[in-house]
């Protein structure tokens, strides 16, 4: 298992450095001029322009930019967003809040999922079965926008059970209805693939043969057809953390939330691509980290699994 982790994190290295560089050359070589755009309607003089590009490094060739880059990757040193604000800061502010969203709505979408989806599966072609199956197609054609302005009017406006919008402390209270947004989408798809999963193991020789040894209608279906059924369940549910934090620009709109969505929907429309770029590394380092969560949870989630 050791060796497998080492393993697995020497493989991280280069999806670590190609991901990084696609991503600052689609940032910093896009048409324009940083520069000019961070001056607006102002004309600089040669001598400040001069200053600020050899400041961001804009003056030396592509490669030489992506070094000093990654060297302040690696150094935890973001640099500084065009506005002159710390680009650490932003990013000490912003993903926190949106690392607790994202968890609450993984831990509802797969909770609430992965119940209704089981026992959907051991139902299967019965009234709950039928009823659930429906429900989580009208949750998927509802864009996540409508959903999220329905859940605001209503916990809201009209019941007065939630906040309208969420402070900046962003508190677990505040951020449940923004959750239940954020992972109805996801939900669906986890009821889905639980519920087929179920039931294509509810008839496969193993449960067959664990019943037919006079085992109990519990332990089969618990340690038997849920513990077998869940490794598609958990991939999915690890890809969906780094999505949901990625993805949450339109929930955190709705909602005033000031997390990572809010924060690079604002840089982009500033034109600031060190800001930019350096969320989007963090992220990419969620993703790799979730990953190899996940291939770690294989293995106690089937023990025929095993890393050598």
């Amino acid at each position: 298992m050791a060796w497998y982790v080492v393993r697995r994190l020497l493989q991280m290295i280069p999806v670590f450095l190609g991901a990084t560089l696609l991503i600052y050359a689609m940032v910093f070589l896009i048409p324009g001029d940083p520069i000019k755009a961070l001056a607006g309607e102002k004309q600089l003089t040669p001598a400040a322009e001069a200053v600020l590009r050899a400041r961001y490094h804009l003056d030396q060739p592509f490669i030489v930019q992506y070094l000093h880059y990654l060297k302040g990757i690696l150094t935890l040193d973001f640099g500084t967003s065009f506005s002159g604000r710390p680009v650490r800061e932003e990013l000490q502010r912003a993903f926190p809040i949106t690392i607790r969203l994202a968890f609450l709505a993984v831990f509802i979408e797969g909770l609430f999922g992965i119940v209704f989806g089981m026992i959907a599966g051991l139902r299967k072609g019965k009234l709950f079965d039928s009823t659930m199956l429906i429900a989580s197609l009208v949750i998927i054609a509802l864009p996540v926008f409508v959903v999220g302005y329905l859940a605001q009017f209503f916990f809201g406006v009209k019941w007065g059970i939630a906040p309208v919008t969420v402070t900046g402390k962003a508190g677990l209270s505040e951020l449940i209805v923004p959750a239940f947004v954020l992972g109805s989408l996801s939900f669906a798809y986890v009821l889905r693939l639980t519920r087929n999963s179920v039931a294509e193991n509810k008839s496969a020789d193993f449960v067959r043969t664990a019943t037919a040894k006079g085992l109990g209608r519990r332990r089969v279906v618990t340690v038997h057809i849920l513990r077998n059924s869940m490794i598609p369940v958990v991939t999915f549910l690890g890809a969906d953390f780094g999505a949901l934090m990625a993805g949450a620009i339109v929930t955190e709109g709705i909602f005033n939330i000031p997390g990572v969505g809010g924060t690079m929907y604002q840089a982009i429309i500033r034109g600031e691509p060190p800001t930019v770029v350096s969320f989007v590394t963090v992220l990419v380092v969620v993703f790799l980290i979730v990953n190899l969560v996940i291939d770690l949870l294989y293995a106690a989630l089937d023990p025929r699994i095993r890393y050598a």
